[in-house]
């Protein structure tokens, strides 16, 4: 009899465990499949902030919501490593360099106050900045543009500076308390405006790297947020369909304030991002908002979310086309700062609902 068992144990070692391998192999394998080639996937496993592809593009980094420490996995958001272990309580905002080795970090202290700060990730090196700045940009890997308040002559002024704030310039006064800016790529100019409201009226004005005054560019609209395409030719944008207007559309105009354009599309510019041939533009289309709400003022003070859809246009034909069928979405997306791997394979995008990172196969 122990032969006989041992006979037939042989025989279902040979011919069924021989075959539990490669089933269980292949049910390992799968799981990597899914998320790598899932149509829409979370890359981190928890809330994130600044996410952005590295240097090279090979890899993505972001802040963690929960505690400031940096990561860094690759695209598929496997191979987690810890790029700083230090915790940042009370970071609100983290501005990458262009080159991605620098930050200009925003943190707010228990007694309300804020302050930027600077850190080299290639020399493991910081400062904070003074206490009167509280708008910053990238100009370069090297230079950064803010706007600073003197609290004496309680006038504010664009200045340009390195990043720990040394040698710096003024541009030009500005005296508009809540401002948006960003460097128009490809020009020695820098694009301003007063931050987006939807009862107060935008203007958007130009002023040189060089310094100068500030040129108005465009006005008249209500709540709008601006977004440069990569060339610096065009300019999207978001408004309010009039003053505490309850609609959003995007729009376009070039980089001389004409070619004013309705592009017919109810999202904000914050739900969009301009592809490398400067035509499209990948877009989040937002559903499931009340009636009554104040746009873009409630979106913007998290008094509503959206449930979105995703779309791209061609702006020199106005064609549409949907990125995903409805039924490929798997629970509520409310989509925000979007960005693209080098060759527009991915869109990577942060849920506002869960804060965690995305990624989305074009």
């Amino acid at each position: 009899m122990l032969l006989v068992i041992l006979f037939f144990g042989g025989i279902y070692l040979f011919a069924f465990k021989k075959d539990s391998l490669p089933i269980q192999s292949t049910q390992s394998s799968a799981v990597n499949v899914s998320k790598s080639n899932s149509l829409i996937a979370a890359i981190s496993d928890g809330p994130v902030l600044a996410p952005t592809l590295t240097g090279d593009g090979s890899n993505v980094k972001y802040y963690s919501k929960n505690d400031g420490k940096t990561y860094q996995t690759d695209l598929d958001g496997n191979n987690k490593k810890t790029l700083s272990e230090k915790t940042l309580p009370g970071l609100e905002s983290v501005l990458w360099s262009p080159d991605k080795n620098k930050v200009i970090t925003k943190t707010k202290f228990l007694s309300g106050y804020s302050q930027f700060g600077f850190y080299d990730y290639s020399t493991s090196t910081g400062s904070l900045l003074s206490g009167n700045i509280d708008a910053v940009t990238w100009q370069s890997d090297s230079r950064i543009i803010y706007k600073y308040f003197d609290s004496t002559t309680k006038s504010g002024s664009l200045n340009i500076s390195d990043p720990d704030g040394k040698n710096w310039t003024k541009l030009t006064p500005i005296n508009t308390k809540y401002i948006s800016m960003t460097p128009i790529p490809k020009s020695g100019l820098l694009s301003v405006w007063n931050s987006p409201d939807a009862n107060t009226e935008t203007i958007l004005g130009t002023v040189s790297i060089l310094g100068g005054e500030t040129k108005t560019l465009f006005s008249g609209n209500f709540g709008t947020d601006y977004l440069w395409s990569n060339d610096g030719n065009y300019v999207l944008f978001s408004s309010s369909d009039k003053k505490g207007g309850t609609k959003n559309s995007l729009y376009l105009l070039n980089n001389q304030g004409k070619d004013y354009r309705a592009l017919n599309i109810p999202t904000f510019a914050s739900k969009c991002i301009w592809s490398k041939d400067n035509k499209t533009i990948y877009y989040a289309l937002p559903g499931s908002i009340p009636d009554n709400s104040i746009l873009p003022n409630d979106y913007i003070n998290g008094k509503i979310s959206t449930t979105d859809t995703f779309w791209r246009v061609d702006i020199t034909t106005g064609e549409k086309t949907r990125l995903v069928d409805l039924d490929k979405i798997k629970g509520q997306l409310d989509v925000t700062s979007l960005f693209l791997n080098s060759n527009e394979s991915f869109l990577f995008f942060v849920n506002r609902i869960d804060n965690r990172l995305y990624k989305m196969s074009l």
